[in-house]
C-alpha cells in the first residue's frame, strides 16, 4: 500500500512541477525586427505554458481559455475566468495595464479583488519584459463567446471586499529578486519554482483563510482529491530522487521502477512539460534539490521592520480601521481618498503628519472628502502602532519612530472632538440620578433594568416598558438615557477593546431611540438616496440609505410630507450658493452654525437636511464624476454638518421636553 501511496504522490506533485518548468528567463527578450513582435509572442506562448495558463482556464477542451474549469475549495466551487480576445466575455477589451493588474497586483480591471484562486500571489514576481511578451501572446488567444458560471462561495467568501484582511496580511506585490551567491541556474529554478510554476499553491497548506502557510511551504497538501506530497530538499533526498530521475520524470512523466504518471499529470506532461528545454528542466532540478527553508511568517510580515507581534497587532487596526477607505496596501480610491503608499506626507523623516491625521482627522479638500478622528477610538500605544506600520508597510520609505508618549504629547494638542480624547477612549458608564437643574433617569428603575439584561432580556420594547412603568412621566429622551445608563454595565464586563464597547453600546442607543421614535408623532424616514439627518429624542443621528442607487437622487423636500420647510431650504441655498466641490470640513461647519444661528427656533435635523438638499445638486453637476464618488462627496458634507449639529445639541435629560 504505501508502494500504491508513494505512486499516487508523485504522480500528483507533477501537476504543480508542470507549471514551474517552462518559463523563460527574467532577462530581456531578443529584440525583434521593427512592427514585428513574432518573437515577443512566441515567448508568451512558451511563458504561458510554463505558468500552466490554459488548463487552468479550461472547462472544456473544446474551447480552450474560454473559462469554467471548476476548483473545489473549502469555500466553496470557483470557476475560472474566459481569457480569450472575446470583448464581451473575454478580456478583449483589456490594456496591458489591465493585463499588469490582475496578474502582479491581483485586480481585476474593473478595480475588484481576484480571489487568490488566481495565483496571482506567485504571479507577482514574474518580471515586466515577461509580461509584456504574456501579454503580447494573451491578447491574441482567438475569441471564444462563452459566458462565465458564477461562483458558488458560501458567506462571507462571496463577498469581494472581504478579501482586503486577507491581501494586507498575506500578499505583497514585488517582483522577483535574485539571491546573492546563488548559480545562475538555481535562481532560474527559483523563478521557475517559486514565481511562473506557483508550486506553492498545491503543494503548501492552506490555513483558514485561504493562505498558504508560510511554515509548511512545499510540506504537501490535499488538492482537489489529490495528494500533492512534500517536494521540499529534505524530503525528495530522502525519498530517492535525483537529478537524473527528476530530470527524467519531468522529461516524459515516466521513472521505470519507481512512477509512472497519471490523471491530472498526464494533462500536465502534455500541456506543459513536453515543451520544456533541457535549460529550464536543469534549473528546475537544480533549486528543487537545493531549496531554502520554508520562511517562519508571511512575505508582508517578512519585509516588516516592525517584531512580529506588533506586525499582527498593527495590521488588524489597519484592517479594521483604515482598510475600507484606503484599501489594501495603502493604494487610496482614485481620487475620494489619497493613497498612502509611496505618499510623501506619510513617509516624511518624523511620523506628525500621520499621528495628527489619525487624531484629529482631516477636513474635506481638493477631490478628497473628510477623514473622521480616531482619538476616541485608539490608544496613545495603538495610534503609534498604526502609524509605524503605515509607515513602513507595502515598501514605504519611511522610519517606524512613533511612540506612545509622543501620541500622548500630541493628543494634548490636537483639535479633536470631545468623544476622542485620551479620557473619552475609555470606556466610563455613566452615573444617573440627574445633575444641577434635571432630575434624570430614576436610579432604582435603571439598576433594576440592568439586573433583567444580566439574566438575558434584550427586547427593547419589553425594557422600555419596564422603565416606563416604574417612572411614568418620563420623556422620551429619559428613557434612552434611562436603558443607555441601564445596558451599560453588561456591556463592561465584555471582554471587548474599549472602541467596541462604545460601538455596541451606541448601536443599542440607537436602536432605543428608533423603537421610542415609533410611538412619537413624526416623520417617517424619507426615501432619499443620501445621508440624512433624523431626530432621535432630543438629539439627532445621521441615517444611511439602505442602498446606493444607480443613480444619485437630490431629497426632493416637497415631497414626503415636506420633510424640510422651504423657507429653510431656500435659506440654505441661498447661504451655500455655488461653491466648487467638494467643500472642506471647515467650511461645512460654518454652514451649519450659521444656519442655525439665523433660525434659531428650527429643529437641528431640519438645518442638517435642508443643507444637504442644497449641497447636493452641486454635487450631482460635477463634472466628470461617478454615482460612488457622487455619494461619498454628499455623505462627507453630510456628516460633517451633522456631527457639527450634534455636538452642539442638547442632551438627553428630563427638563428637555
Amino acid at each position: 500500500m504505501a508502494g500504491m501511496r508513494k505512486l499516487a504522490v508523485l504522480t500528483a506533485a507533477a501537476v504543480t512541477f508542470a507549471g514551474t518548468a517552462l518559463a523563460q528567463t527574467p532577462a530581456a527578450p531578443t529584440a525583434p525586427a521593427a512592427g514585428d513582435d513574432s518573437a515577443l509572442v512566441d515567448r508568451g506562448a512558451y511563458l504561458a505554458r510554463a505558468a500552466d495558463c490554459m488548463p487552468c482556464h479550461t472547462g472544456d477542451p473544446k474551447k480552450p481559455y474560454a473559462g469554467n474549469l471548476s476548483f473545489n475549495t473549502p469555500f466553496g466551487t470557483m470557476f475560472s475566468v474566459n481569457i480569450t480576445s472575446d470583448p464581451t466575455y473575454g478580456i478583449g477589451k483589456w490594456t496591458f495595464e489591465d493585463f499588469k493588474g490582475a496578474v502582479h497586483d491581483g485586480v481585476r480591471a474593473d478595480g475588484a479583488y481576484l480571489y487568490p484562486a488566481m495565483p496571482f500571489d506567485a504571479y507577482t514576481g514574474i518580471s515586466g519584459d515577461d509580461l509584456k511578451a504574456l501579454w503580447a501572446y494573451v491578447r491574441r488567444i482567438p475569441a471564444i463567446a462563452e459566458p462565465r458560471k458564477e461562483n458558488e462561495l458560501a458567506f462571507p467568501f462571496n463577498v469581494r471586499l472581504g478579501l482586503l484582511a486577507w491581501r494586507e496580511l498575506f500578499f505583497d506585490a514585488s517582483y522577483w529578486k535574485p539571491t546573492a551567491g546563488k548559480s545562475d541556474a538555481w535562481n532560474r529554478g527559483s523563478y521557475l519554482v517559486e514565481v511562473l510554476g506557483h508550486c506553492s499553491d498545491c503543494h503548501s497548506p492552506r490555513n483558514l483563510m485561504g493562505a498558504v502557510k508560510a511554515k509548511q511551504h512545499f510540506l504537501g497538501a490535499d488538492v482537489d482529491g489529490y495528494w500533492a506530497p512534500d517536494i521540499d530538499t529534505a524530503t525528495l533526498k530522502k525519498d530517492g530522487w535525483t537529478s537524473e530521475t527528476l530530470t527524467q520524470f519531468f522529461t516524459n512523466g515516466s521513472v521505470p521502477g519507481k512512477t509512472e504518471v497519471f490523471g491530472p499529470m498526464a494533462e500536465v506532461v502534455r500541456e506543459s512539460l513536453a515543451y520544456l528545454t533541457p535549460t529550464d528542466r536543469a534549473a528546475l532540478v537544480t533549486y528543487l534539490l537545493d531549496s531554502p527553508p520554508p520562511k517562519d511568517i508571511p512575505a508582508p510580515q517578512a519585509a516588516s521592520p516592525l517584531p512580529p507581534d506588533v506586525f499582527q497587532q498593527a495590521a488588524k487596526l489597519y484592517i479594521d480601521n483604515c482598510a475600507p477607505c484606503h484599501q489594501a496596501g495603502g493604494t487610496g480610491s482614485s481620487n475620494v481618498v489619497p493613497a498612502l503608499v509611496n505618499n510623501p506626507a506619510v513617509v516624511a523623516s518624523e511620523p506628525y503628519n500621520v499621528i495628527m491625521a489619525i487624531l484629529g482627522g482631516l477636513p474635506a479638500g481638493g477631490t478628497y472628502g473628510p477623514m473622521p478622528s480616531f482619538a476616541g477610538r485608539l490608544s496613545d500605544q495603538q495610534v503609534a502602532n498604526l502609524v509605524n506600520y503605515v509607515r513602513t508597510s507595502w515598501h514605504n520609505g519611511g522610519s517606524a519612530n512613533a511612540t506612545a508618549s509622543m501620541v500622548a504629547a500630541w493628543r494634548a494638542t490636537a483639535d479633536v472632538p470631545d468623544y476622542g480624547t485620551q479620557q473619552a477612549s475609555a470606556f466610563n458608564c455613566p452615573k444617573v440620578g440627574g445633575g444641577p437643574g434635571a432630575t434624570g433617569p430614576d436610579p432604582q428603575a435603571v439598576a433594576s433594568l440592568t439586573q433583567m439584561m444580566q439574566g438575558g432580556e434584550r427586547e427593547t420594547r419589553v425594557l422600555i416598558s419596564a422603565y416606563q412603568n416604574a417612572d411614568s412621566g418620563a420623556s422620551a429622551g429619559t428613557v434612552v438615557d434611562a436603558l443607555t445608563a441601564a445596558y451599560c454595565p453588561v456591556v463592561a464586563q465584555a471582554q471587548l477593546p474599549d472602541w467596541q464597547k462604545s460601538s455596541e453600546l451606541q448601536r443599542f442607543t440607537l436602536q432605543v431611540a428608533a423603537a421610542i421614535s415609533e410611538g412619537l408623532a413624526g416623520p417617517a424616514m424619507p426615501p432619499v438616496s443620501t445621508i440624512w439627518a433624523t431626530p432621535t429624542g432630543t438629539s439627532l443621528v445621521a441615517r444611511q440609505p439602505t442602498s446606493i442607487a444607480a443613480q444619485l437622487t437630490c431629497p426632493d423636500p416637497t415631497a414626503a410630507n415636506k420633510l424640510v420647510p422651504k423657507a429653510l431650504v431656500d435659506a440654505a441655498v441661498s447661504l451655500v450658493g455655488k461653491p466648487a466641490v467638494p467643500v472642506t470640513g471647515d467650511v461645512a461647519t460654518r454652514f451649519a452654525n450659521t444656519l442655525m444661528q439665523q433660525n434659531p427656533k428650527a429643529r437641528r435635523s431640519d438645518v442638517a437636511n435642508a443643507l444637504i438638499v442644497a449641497y447636493c445638486p452641486l454635487v450631482t453637476a460635477k463634472a466628470n464624476t461617478g454615482v460612488a464618488e457622487q455619494y461619498s462627496l454628499l455623505t462627507g458634507f453630510g456628516q460633517q454638518v451633522v456631527q457639527t449639529l450634534q455636538l452642539g445639541a442638547p442632551m438627553f435629560n428630563a427638563a428637555a421636553k
